[in-house]
């Protein structure tokens, strides 16, 4: 009789414990999706405030796209915070799924997962550059080049917040890998994988205004081309971990396709959202022969990445069908050279070619057409296959911590 109580308090204790960790899964993974959407919108409100900023200008703090923009980092700082009061609470009661090894301390009581802080800390540094940033235009004027100070402060910001939502989808994924219950696929990526890519695929889509954003470096006759840094930078960054986190051919790939979607409606959105803003607020562009359209290049600079996808993904299936077990990924020089040689090559093709199709024509005014220089590709050859580098080995050292990462 003894045993029989005792084996139903057990049980019992039992499904209280699976009880409370699945409360401890549902408020993480519904903050994960929160912020993955957050992030997205602060995304396209940056990608209309640096159009509104080239075409109609900059005369107060509460544009429409500020707005927009800052809904999502303050929304995402506020989801950070709340996750964390309520796992400290969690933490101090000892419930499950809430304890040192799922959490770490911060000021030595507050304890919640690292994801969440490293994201609050982002949303705070954003909001800070806000208002020195808008200083910055009442002292300067309009400006939509990166390389002011506290363009640059946002962006660190932005950066930590992409890391830190990464961060919780990966440690959701790893205790969803361990679930005795498998999840249900598509494609054979689970839910939360397919968020981590679309994240990453967020990464990737920040740097593609880069292609006319980034002028060349001249040193006399010498010229280094630069927007080829920070596309093959992010490839190899995004690419390299995608399929380090998931640890399976085609998720380069996917992400590229999550990407034709991210850039495609970002460039269907921001010319509406700039010709309704105008018409409904009557206001007035800065040139007369520049108007907002469809950037047909940016909208395809997508497949520059789907060549380096491809490539990734099949060395690494052909890897996988190897037996190979030490790592799923091919040599870092073979990275090197598949997330450099395109980066410095397949954007002034694409940009011609878009050129030469007359239902893709005129290119958007102030948007200059690259011609392929290949001396100056030559010469530039070296600086980018350095950042392709560091952006391969990032990408192994991030996706090796995502792969194995429960905080």
């Amino acid at each position: 009789m003894a045993r029989t109580v005792t084996a139903t308090q057990s049980t019992l204790a039992n499904e209280t414990t699976r009880r409370a960790d699945r409360r401890e899964r549902l408020l993480r993974r519904t903050g994960a999706w929160i912020l993955l959407y957050l992030g997205l919108q602060a995304e396209l409100g940056l990608a209309w405030d640096r159009n509104w900023h080239d075409l109609i200008g900059r005369d107060q703090f509460w544009t429409l796209p500020h707005m927009m923009l800052y809904a999502g980092v303050g929304g995402a700082g506020l989801v950070a915070l709340l996750v964390g009061i309520i796992d400290t609470v969690r933490y101090h009661r000892r419930a499950a799924g809430v304890d040192d090894s799922s959490t770490i301390t911060f000021l030595h009581f507050f304890h919640a997962p690292l994801g969440y802080i490293l994201l609050g800390f982002g949303a705070l540094t954003d909001l800070v550059a806000a208002p020195l940033d808008n200083y910055w235009h009442l002292l300067y004027g309009i400006d939509v080049t990166l390389w002011s100070p506290f363009h640059i402060m946002g962006t660190i910001g932005g950066a930590l917040e992409g890391l830190g939502i990464i961060y919780i989808f990966s440690s959701e994924i790893v205790i969803e890998r361990e679930s005795p219950q498998p999840p249900r696929r598509w494609l054979g990526f689970s839910t939360l994988e397919w968020g981590v890519l679309a994240l990453l695929a967020a990464y990737i889509n920040l740097a593609i205004p880069a292609l006319t954003a980034f002028i060349p470096i001249s040193f006399g006759p010498i010229q280094l081309l630069s927007y080829p840094i920070p596309l093959a930078l992010t490839a190899g960054f995004s690419l390299v971990s995608a399929v380090q986190i998931t640890r399976k051919a085609g998720s380069a790939t996917l992400t590229v396709m999550l990407l034709f979607i991210e850039a495609f409606y970002t460039q269907a959105f921001v010319p509406f959202a700039i010709r309704t803003s105008v018409n409904v607020l009557h206001l007035t562009y800065r040139f007369v022969d520049r108007r907002p359209v469809f950037n047909f290049t940016l909208a395809l600079l997508p497949l520059l990445f789907l060549v380096i996808a491809l490539a990734i993904d099949w060395l690494v299936y052909r890897k996988q069908k190897s037996g190979a077990n030490s790592t799923i990924l091919p040599p870092i020089w073979q990275l090197m050279l598949i997330v450099t040689i395109p980066a410095l090559v397949l954007p002034p093709l694409i940009m011609q070619t878009v050129e030469r199709i007359p239902a893709f024509s005129p290119v958007p005014a102030g948007m200059f057409v690259l011609e392929p220089q290949w001396f100056a590709t030559l010469l530039s050859a070296p600086l980018v296959l350095l950042f392709g580098t560091i952006g391969v080995l990032f990408g192994l050292f991030f996706g090796d911590i995502w792969y194995m990462n429960r905080q």
